[in-house]
């Protein structure tokens, strides 16, 4: 995987994992309070939201964009951390898997954002969900 697609694909993960939060929180504040009760709402819409905006940002080569993404990953990572101490429930094992995995993630592509800020390149936008979607569309 070159430079290109890999720091495509973290800003394609931190997308959809911002779009993926706000589905969960929209549920919670409408049908499903065992969401509710695991920390999805409002707050999490936010969270979310910024996630989205980093994950664009990351597309068109904000080295701020990207160092803000690895900050909020770390801090949720640490924060559900210190919540499955606490609690020890597989869903907030999850949780923190999903979210350091996500951390390490970011870390491993510092290499590859400084090699696109050097040579004034942009990340792959290329999406494999879209392109299937559009193949199924054509069809």
């Amino acid at each position: 995987m070159n430079h290109v697609q890999r720091v495509g694909k973290v800003a394609n993960l931190v997308i959809f994992l911002g779009i993926l939060g706000i589905i969960l929180s929209i549920l919670a504040l409408t049908i499903s309070q065992s969401l509710a009760h695991r920390g999805y709402g409002f707050g999490y819409i936010m969270i979310g939201l910024f996630m989205m905006g980093l994950g664009y940002g990351i597309r068109y080569r904000y080295k701020y964009c990207f160092y803000a993404a690895m900050a909020l990953f770390l801090i949720l990572s640490c924060n559900f951390l210190f919540r499955l101490l606490a609690h020890h429930t597989s869903y907030l094992t999850l949780r923190f898997v999903l979210c350091a995995w996500v951390s390490f993630r970011l870390i491993q592509s510092i290499p590859s954002m400084h090699e696109l800020i050097a040579t004034n390149t942009f990340p792959d936008r290329d999406n494999r969900f879209i392109r299937f979607l559009l193949r199924k569309k054509h069809s």
